[in-house]
């Protein structure tokens, strides 16, 4: 990275992002780059491909799934438990011969599966890796191929009794076979900050073994792939030629020539790949077989052709600002309001596993709301607006209705589903507050000098709204079934003693605690470096442990504004 003092070199592009390890927090990456929005697609894949995740998928070891014989170890690392137990790359070549993990919460801890890597290649182990869930996992490594293994059968017992009792064993042969079972917890990609580890993963490791250009795919790929989906036979616009080349080159005699019977015939009359590069647009739009002579845009989504005044667009994102707050605390609330430990312990029966899956993602989908209401503050910054914490009484615009704290009934699910779904235009839910603003800025860059990121911003919060409605689906499949008594707490509204008073008192420090670090943090932008927003995270981390501990004890937290005007904004 560049001197911060000096600037980068001339020609140099200067990363602006967490994965590149800047030494201050700075804006992070678009929301499609997540690796939970990822396409679980390796073949090779699309933003990503998932072995090159999933290759550190237990501690300390790094394995290489894209070869035909199974999955091969390539290093191991100074930490975890092999190298506590003396494993070391001068012990490789070694293979995976058999995982001992999870797939399903409902499966109970004497009957986790086993699963053996004889016959199978490096893609169909990936898969069973990829399909493991957070939690104690068992491995066993061999010397010879895992295709070609004895499997689990190479070890006295089943793998989940090594796996169970903490039973990690490296025997060394005196020709110098080495077998392992080696026990620890899938590994977690993202760090404490939510970013994948730059200790792991090295630049450019996520995306390479993908093809490149996505064009190249496109012409040549057939079925089981996402090309294929693509037509090759179509019929002409006009209807006169009932086969027609989809991908040929000469796009201008009428009627368009037929389709060639032979495949050196069609290669011919095709795009070249340098051709599909720059042409690929020039493809008609197919529906029904048939080829369109043209296919006018719908009109954009949003307000009249006047749009917004820039005025309105500071009105509406300070408003939005107290609806990305509110809606992080109702989610917070409905959170805590299920009935649940915070780490869902090995033994768990199927109800505490699938209500501790609900409570999870909709943790989850709070701590994106509270990235959202970071979002808008960075929009209401580049317009010169001072930060707003506040948080709003009603949730209107399209939607009305009061601010509340309510625990996670069948009605509080389907609102908030309601509030997240997708709209793609103005007429309905929160995202479609922020189509309407995306549209007035989008067309009026002589208005907004800020359009390129004002544009950036409002997509990554729309973008996000989308994937919070499928995740408040999940919620609902996770909860379908079950009694609303048999998962949700009965919370007071009151502290019943001493012990209770004091946790809510201190939830409520916490909460003011971090509105204002957030002020703080906000109105510094880039000049708070990390420091601001380390304490911000600390106080959420308090807050949530004291609100969990309340809840528990069947107290209601009460998330109550601070008294007083919020503090004045840094000068300079």
């Amino acid at each position: 990275m560049a001197d911060p003092v000096t600037g980068p070199p001339a020609g140099k592009i200067f990363p602006r992002n967490l994965t590149a390890r800047a030494d201050h927090v700075v804006r992070g990456n678009p929301a499609a780059s997540r690796p939970e929005s990822g396409v679980d697609n390796c073949f090779p894949g699309l933003e990503f491909d998932q072995r090159n995740l999933d290759k550190a998928f237990f501690p300390g070891l790094t394995f290489e799934f894209q070869r035909p014989d199974g999955a091969a170890l390539r290093a191991v690392g100074a930490t975890g438990i092999a190298a506590e137990r003396g494993l070391t790359d001068a012990d490789l070549p070694l293979h995976l011969w058999a995982v001992c993990g999870r797939t399903t919460v409902d499966q109970a801890e004497a009957d986790i599966p086993t699963f053996s890597c004889t016959n199978l290649g490096g893609l169909d182990v990936w898969r069973v890796v990829h399909d493991l869930m957070p939690g104690r996992i068992a491995i066993l490594l061999g010397p010879a191929p895992g295709v070609s293994s004895p499997g689990a059968g190479a070890v006295d017992g089943p793998l989940n009794d090594f796996r169970r009792g903490e039973r990690s064993v490296v025997q060394r042969d005196p020709d110098g076979t080495v077998l392992a079972v080696l026990v620890a917890d899938r590994a977690r990609y993202l760090d404490a900050e939510g970013v994948i580890d730059p200790e792991v993963y090295l630049p450019g490791e996520l995306t390479r073994s993908l093809c490149a250009p996505w064009q190249y795919d496109f012409r040549d790929c057939g079925c089981f792939y996402w090309a294929a989906a693509k037509p090759d036979v179509v019929t002409s616009a006009d209807g006169q030629v009932p086969y027609v080349n989809f991908q040929r080159a000469d796009r201008t005699g009428v009627p368009p020539p037929a389709d060639l019977p032979t495949a050196g015939g069609r290669r011919e009359q095709e795009l070249d790949y340098p051709a599909m590069l720059h042409a690929w647009n020039d493809l008609a739009v197919v529906l029904g077989g048939q080829e369109s002579a043209g296919v006018a845009p719908p009109p954009p989504p949003g307000p009249t052709a006047d749009g917004l005044t820039r005025r309105q667009v500071r009105d509406e994102l300070n408003y939005l600002a107290t609806v990305e707050h509110a809606l992080s605390v109702e989610y917070l609330f409905a959170h805590y309001s299920l009935d649940v430990p915070r780490q869902l312990p090995d033994d768990a029966d199927e109800r505490t596993r699938r209500v501790h899956a609900a409570a999870t993602e909709v943790f989850s989908i709070a701590v994106d709301e509270m990235r959202h209401l970071r979002w808008v503050n960075e929009a209401l910054a580049l317009l010169g607006q001072p930060p707003n914490v506040g948080r709003a009484t009603r949730i209107h615009r399209q939607l009305d209705r009061p601010f509340r704290l309510e625990p996670l009934t069948p009605a509080q699910l389907d609102w908030f589903i309601d509030v997240e779904r997708p709209s793609q235009g103005t007429a309905s839910g929160v995202d479609g507050m922020y189509v309407r603003l995306l549209t007035t800025i989008d067309r009026r860059p002589d208005l907004f000098a800020e359009r390129d990121r004002l544009v950036h911003l409002l997509k990554l919060i729309i973008d996000e709204g989308g994937a919070h409605f499928h995740r408040f689906t999940l919620v609902k499949g996770h909860l379908a079934g079950l009694e609303p008594a048999s998962y949700l707490r009965t919370l007071r509204a009151k502290p019943v003693d001493a012990l209770t008073a004091g946790l809510a008192d201190l939830s409520d420090q916490n909460y003011a605690l971090l509105l204002d670090a957030l002020q703080v943090t906000f109105a510094l932008g880039d000049r708070a470096g990390g420091q601001l927003l380390e304490q911000a995270r600390r106080a959420m981390v308090n807050l949530h442990e004291t609100n969990h501990t309340l809840a528990a004890h069947g107290v209601r937290p009460r998330f109550a504004l601070p008294a007083g005007p919020p503090p004045p904004r840094p000068q300079g």
